[in-house]
Parts: structure tokens; C-alpha cells; sequence
């Protein structure tokens, strides 16, 4: 409700929607399942606070992180085509989620079909945003791809979050760091280590602070996604 009233002036009945769309929660610890990979499932969760990440499992115990998810994203909704997640999805911290039906998001498409193509648009964010990162992961170098593994890091945490703060929460081991930019943890460390002796990062684990936000984004060619939604279409 917080990420969708920025963008547009929600009426009462919607609000009560969204309300109703987030009922009764669910507490989560770090590494519990959201969805399991295969196992037969037709709910969507809401999640109210934490993070949670989207693991693909490869032979040999490979895993790639896809998508991060943060408070206030439906996850999901990339997967109703199928009756059973394609793919593991598990808690990044302590939180909190709203498991429901895939009924009620077709209640809420029908009787509000503004807020269900508002939804839609939030998540085209994260798909458009794991497209750019599949990019920078096979034609950047490695320390090109982590810089532009942060910025889009900073710019959800902007959107996900009321506080606006030069720092921002990381809450990821550099090996997880590695799963989701194809880098080994001993390569991320190395990194992390030269941007911050060079001045450009400042790390307090688990935050972190780009010292130069802009010259990163000149750099690199950054696009924020999350700056960058259109819901006039919608309206």
C-alpha cells in the first residue's frame, strides 16, 4: 500500500483492497522457505518486511540467485503459469509474509483492476532490472557488474523503503554476492576491498555507502528502473 500510494492517490475502497490483499501474516526466519522449487503450490505471498531471494539449484551445489526481493513486493507473480514454483524461494532475513490464493489476486483484478495492473507494472520493475543485471553479468567486467549490482541494490532499497539515506542494507554474504553475479566469494571480497581502499564504498556491515553515486552511474550508463515507472497508462 506505502510503495503503490506514491505513485498514485489511492481511494478508500482501494485501500480496504490492498488491506484485505494483506490479512493475516506469517512470521519467517532467515533461510525458511517462501515456495519450495517443485513442490505443488498455488498461493502468491506478500511481504511485509525482510527480504527474501529466488535460488536456482544446479548439479555439483551451484546456485544462482535471480531476484531479491524486499517489503512491500508480491512474489509470484512471474510463476502463475505454473501450478508448481519453478524455482526455490527462500527468506534472505527475518520477516514477515502474507501467503494467499491465487483466487484472491483475480478478485482483486476483477473488482480492482487498477491496482492489479499497478501490481503488474511494480513487478515488470524487478524482471526489467534482472534483465540489465543479466547483461552486466556477460559483457562487464567483474568489478563493473558488482558496482552495477549495488546501484540497482540502492535504487530498490529507495523504492522499498519510507527513509531516504545515503546508506543502504546489504543483507547478503560475499558468497551470495558472488551467486548472483557469477564471481566467487574470494573474487567479491577482493573487490570490496578495493573499491572501499580506494574511497568509492564505505562498508559498516550489513550497510553500505557508495561515496559517489553519480560518477558510478556516469561510468557504468546506469539506468534506475525504479525511478522510472509509468502509471499513466494505468490511471
Amino acid at each position: 500500500m506505502t510503495r503503490i500510494g506514491r505513485h498514485i492517490e489511492l481511494a478508500p475502497e482501494e485501500r480496504m483492497a490492498l488491506a484485505r490483499l494483506e490479512g493475516n501474516v506469517e512470521s519467517r526466519s532467515k533461510r525458511d522457505p517462501v515456495f519450495g522449487a517443485g513442490k505443488p503450490d498455488d498461493r502468491i505471498a506478500v511481504l511485509r518486511s525482510g527480504w527474501a531471494a529466488s535460488r536456482v539449484r544446479s548439479a555439483g551445489n551451484q546456485t544462482t540467485i535471480t531476484q531479491i526481493f524486499m517489503a512491500g513486493d508480491i512474489i509470484g507473480l512471474s510463476e502463475l503459469g505454473f501450478n508448481r514454483p519453478p524455482h526455490e524461494i527462500s527468506m534472505q532475513t527475518d520477516g514477515i509474509v502474507n501467503l494467499l490464493s491465487r483466487n484472491a489476486l483475480r478478485d482483486l483484478c476483477v473488482k480492482h483492476p487498477r491496482l492489479f495492473a499497478l501490481l503488474l507494472s511494480l513487478s515488470s520493475l524487478d524482471a526489467t532490472a534482472m534483465n540489465d543485471r543479466l547483461h552486466s553479468v556477460t559483457r562487464l567486467s567483474a568489478e563493473d557488474r558488482l558496482m552495477h549490482f549495488l546501484l540497482s541494490i540502492k535504487s530498490k532499497t529507495q523504492q522499498a523503503s519510507e527513509q531516504v539515506s545515503d546508506r543502504f542494507p546489504l543483507p547478503m554474504s560475499q558468497k551470495e554476492i558472488g551467486d548472483a553475479l557469477g564471481l566467487t566469494d574470494i573474487y567479491v571480497n577482493r573487490l570490496l576491498r578495493g573499491l572501499q581502499k580506494s574511497g568509492q564504498l564505505t562498508l559498516s556491515r550489513p550497510y553500505i555507502k557508495i561515496n559517489d553515486r553519480m560518477a558510478w552511474e556516469e561510468r557504468l550508463g546506469f539506468q534506475d528502473r525504479y525511478a522510472g515507472l509509468d502509471v499513466d497508462w494505468a490511471c
